[in-house]
Parts: C-alpha cells; sequence; structure tokens
C-alpha cells in the first residue's frame, strides 16, 4: 500500500513515520510519501529558522526592512525575527475589519491626520549630505592659486611684448622717415636768384611732408612727431 506524506518506506515494505528533528534543525532530505528513509536531522542554513519539533524544514527569517518596520530583535536558528513599529515616514493601514496591515506603507498627502507616524515631517529619514574631505579642498585651493599666477605671469609677459612690439615699429618708422625725406640745402647754398623769404620756405617745408605718402599713411603720429 502506499505510504502517507510524513511517512516513508523501510527495508521490510512497511510505512514508517518520518523522523522528526529537534527546533534549529531540519531533514537532510524530504521526507513522505514512501521515500526519505535515510533522511538525518542537520542544522538549519543561515538565515532560516525553526522553532518546533517535526520532520519540516526550516523557515526563512522575516525581514523587517522588506515590510518597512523597525526590528526589535534579530533572527536566530529557533525563533524568527520580531519586528517594531514603523519606520519614520511610513504606516500600518487598517483593513475593513479593523485589522492592522503587516506591511507598513509610505505617508502621502492622502494619509488620515490621525495615523501618529504621519502628522509630522520631522521623523522623516534625512538623506546625508556628501562633504568634501579636507584633503580635496587644500588640494582645490592650491590649484586655483597656482592658476592665478601662471594668468598674472601671462599678462605681464605679454604687456611687455606689446611695449617692444610698437618702440620697435616706432624705430623702423622714424628711420623710413629719415629715408624718405629729401636733404634741405642750407640757405647759403641758393643762388642769389632762387632765395626766398622765410614764411617761402615754411610753406615749402609742409608742402614737402605733405607730399610724403609714409607720413599720410603710418598711424604712429606720436613717434614721428620729434622727427619732423
Amino acid at each position: 500500500m502506499a505510504c502517507q506524506e510524513n511517512e516513508y518506506l523501510d527495508d521490510q515494505k512497511k510505512c514508517i513515520p518520518c523522523r522528526k528533528c529537534m527546533p534549529g534543525q531540519e531533514l537532510s532530505k524530504d521526507c513522505g510519501d514512501g521515500s526519505g528513509g535515510d533522511a538525518q536531522c542537520v542544522a538549519c542554513p543561515p538565515r532560516k529558522f525553526k522553532d518546533r519539533w517535526g520532520h519540516h524544514g526550516c523557515k526563512p527569517c522575516l525581514s523587517c526592512a522588506l515590510i518597512n518596520r523597525l526590528q526589535k530583535s534579530n533572527c536566530t536558528a529557533t525563533t524568527d525575527a520580531v519586528c517594531g513599529e514603523c519606520l519614520p515616514g511610513f504606516y500600518r493601514k487598517a483593513r475593513i475589519s479593523g485589522q492592522l496591515e503587516w506591511e507598513c506603507i509610505p505617508c502621502t498627502k492622502q494619509t488620515p491626520s490621525s495615523e501618529p507616524q504621519c502628522r509630522s515631517r520631522t521623523n522623516l529619514v534625512k538623506i546625508a549630505i556628501p562633504t568634501v574631505p579636507p584633503q580635496d579642498t587644500a588640494l582645490l585651493a592650491l590649484t586655483s592659486s597656482a592658476l592665478v599666477i601662471i594668468v598674472l605671469v601671462l599678462l605681464a609677459l605679454s604687456i611687455i611684448y606689446c611695449k617692444r612690439f610698437w618702440k620697435s615699429q616706432c624705430q623702423r618708422g622714424e628711420e623710413a622717415v629719415g629715408l624718405q625725406l629729401p636733404p634741405l640745402q642750407p640757405e647759403m647754398d641758393l643762388p642769389p636768384a632762387i632765395a626766398v623769404s622765410s614764411a617761402s620756405k615754411a610753406q615749402l617745408g609742409r608742402s614737402l611732408l605733405e607730399s610724403q605718402p609714409l607720413i599720410r599713411a603710418s598711424g604712429h603720429g606720436d613717434c614721428l612727431a620729434g622727427v619732423l
């Protein structure tokens, strides 16, 4: 005949009740329906427990964090974990029968004000703001100072280069004007027939300067003032 779900078939073809293990232990293999006669009692694996005698296996421990509740005591091989009140910002919803739900749910704007866990937002868990380590702050300050010094040095070198560049341009302009201006003969070298008055000579000098294209085209009037 067939054995029941809690019996195994021995060597004499008789149905024998499965071995019972003490709390904190379970059978090494399933027993029942005619099989499992060679099963032995072994300790419950981690995160599982068994709180009474029997051939049944160990059960998973309760995780209070998964149901948003505080954990009052840890799970052992013989006892399950014990959960406390809801975490801050969560509450247990009541069923129609008046019994509270096992899992806590988050507080919302639609949550009744009668729920003590949802009356104040000061109970909510605050998110930690990451701070910059002191060594990183010092390194950042040192890097910023070095960049400022480099920028100031480059600015000073640019100013010096510009001054030298314009000075060289002025010197080239003066040399060019000296080459373009024709030599003026002294008054004593002019023949008596073409001697002119002082006013005529001044007018002749202005006409000569106006006829020089280099002077008109150059933008360095300050540099050429002394030469003229």
